[in-house]
């Protein structure tokens, strides 16, 4: 009897585990339907412009690196890369593109948690993997600073969003191979992607690459204190593999022709960075719990619960040794985050001072990442906390609060997504589709000087000027193919009738 009531509340919690990854997921989906509404602002133009009027998006690339135009695009060569491979999938490929980016990251988190849980010989259900992985990302994308300019503005999505896709699936990866490494030897071709894949990644902007320069490094101490040969020498090598790659990428930003003029108007010393930097990185944690409480202690909250509730139902006790391990974690994390966000800032206080909001996505995820860690060990360090009079009770209540959690929070946000910024998202869109038709149509009957209605500016983002002598109106005519664009002020009610026109 026991045993069956034992199975049921293992079935039941494995049931409400599945049904927080549908809610947690419903509202990712909710996330993924806004960047169907994204359409081309600012840079997107002229990044536009460059790719399609290059052979290949490897050739923009080259001509954008050697030019000293631009200084701090010139350096980066990633994002431009992949904007070209992003313009070859056609018309759509702005919605397509932000979409797909949106659901490979929290895909990438799903995997990156599933690989860590197998290399650390964690044994639970798989579903935990899932939910966590979806967590993450949904927290991650609810906390972001300015998530309009970080996942649906394709300029800076490819600069700030891209590298957090890309970098979760090199680690992994790395984590997957790391595994591998203890049974057998990792071939050439293993560390020859890892070089070529941090590369990669380090050439989208600084702030990650710093970020991985420092990780990086952090990891290799950890294994070479801990770890067991011989996969422990294997895993150092294919870490120093993917460090040289990104120190690669760095070195290719700093050699550009634009990087002399972004050295010459600093006149920071290496001090003042570093103190700087983790000036602002404290700053921002600090400002952070302040402005977000809730979503942060809820962070925590619900893989504690998580963790908690798989315990009662597979009680296991700690030893001491992993008690000692736990309260280490607990303790060293804060001060980890702090040196990992610090690192992701230097760049901004080298060259600009506090970092933009869409360049503090990255930090923002990292600090979910670590309320998530110290709820699941403080999860692991209380899993013998029991009910004093009526065990069963006890957990039966936490299980229905773990639930309530799960589901009604994204549900919740998931709602007011639908309610206030879809009919915003979509209503834009459209006024956007309608322009653009009229625009080409226009060009079409052979008109070079286009005068088109002007939309405002969107979450501080530069639309079409009305001077035509505008950066942006420039880069909107080439991409179009006349000679000049400018917009007018139009009333709300008269837009419809401009257009058809």
């Amino acid at each position: 009897m026991q045993l069956k009531k034992k199975m049921f509340a293992n079935e039941f919690f494995r049931c409400i585990v599945w049904i927080g990854i549908l809610a947690m997921l419903a509202a990712i989906g909710m996330y993924v339907y806004l960047g169907t509404f994204s359409r081309y602002l600012s840079d997107d133009y002229c990044e536009a412009v460059r790719v399609n009027k290059s052979s290949s998006p490897v050739t923009a690339v080259i001509e954008r690196y050697t030019a000293e135009s631009w200084p701090r695009a010139t350096m980066r060569y990633s994002n431009l890369l992949f904007i070209g491979l992003s313009e070859l999938i056609g018309k759509n490929n702005m919605p397509i593109t932000i979409a797909s980016m949106v659901l490979l990251w929290v895909a990438s988190l799903v995997l990156c948690i599933h690989e860590i849980r197998k290399y650390l010989y964690i044994n639970w259900f798989y579903q935990f993997d899932i939910f966590l992985g979806t967590t993450l990302g949904f927290f991650s994308l609810l906390q972001a600073p300015n998530l309009f300019q970080t996942i649906y503005w394709r300029s800076a999505m490819m600069t700030h969003f891209a590298p957090l896709v890309f970098g979760s699936i090199l680690f992994a990866f790395l984590v997957k191979q790391a595994k591998r490494s203890e049974n057998k030897f990792l071939s050439l071709p293993v560390y020859l992607f890892a070089l070529a894949a941090a590369f990669i990644i380090a050439g989208f902007s600084e702030p990650p690459t710093i970020t991985m320069l420092i990780a990086l490094p952090l990891l290799m101490f950890v294994i070479w204190f801990w770890g067991k040969p011989p996969a422990k020498h294997r895993q150092l090598n294919l870490l120093l593999w993917t460090f040289a790659g990104a120190v690669l990428g760095l070195l290719a930003m700093i050699l550009s022709p634009a990087s002399r003029s972004v050295v010459n108007e600093n006149t920071m010393g290496i001090v003042a960075i570093l103190s700087t930097s983790f000036l602002y990185s404290y700053l921002f944690i600090i400002d952070s719990l302040k402005t977000l409480p809730l979503p942060a202690f809820l962070s925590a909250l619900i893989p504690f619960l998580l963790v908690w509730l798989h315990k009662q139902g597979n009680p296991s006790k700690l030893s001491h040794e992993k008690k000692r391990a736990l309260f280490l974690m607990i303790i060293v994390t804060p001060f980890l985050v702090w040196l990992l966000i610090a690192a992701g800032f230097s760049p901004s206080v080298y060259g600009q001072g506090f970092p933009v909001e869409r360049m503090r996505f990255l930090a923002r995820t990292m600090m979910i990442a670590a309320y998530m860690s110290e709820g699941m060990w403080f999860g692991l360090l209380l899993n013998d906390l029991q009910f004093k009079y009526d065990r069963a009770f006890g957990q039966w209540a936490v299980l229905v609060i773990f639930a309530a959690l799960a589901m009604v929070y994204p549900l919740r946000t998931l709602f007011n997504i639908y309610e206030f910024d879809v009919p915003e998202y979509r209503s834009r869109a459209e006024l956007w589709d309608l322009r653009e038709t009229y625009i080409i149509r226009h060009a079409g009957l052979g008109e070079r000087d286009l005068v088109i209605p002007g939309f405002s500016g969107v979450y501080q983002i530069k639309e079409l000027d009305s001077d035509p002598n505008h950066w942006v109106n420039k880069c909107a005519a080439q991409y179009y193919g006349v000679d000049s664009i400018r917009s007018i002020t139009v009333p709300g009610e008269e837009i419809l009738e401009y257009l058809s026109e």
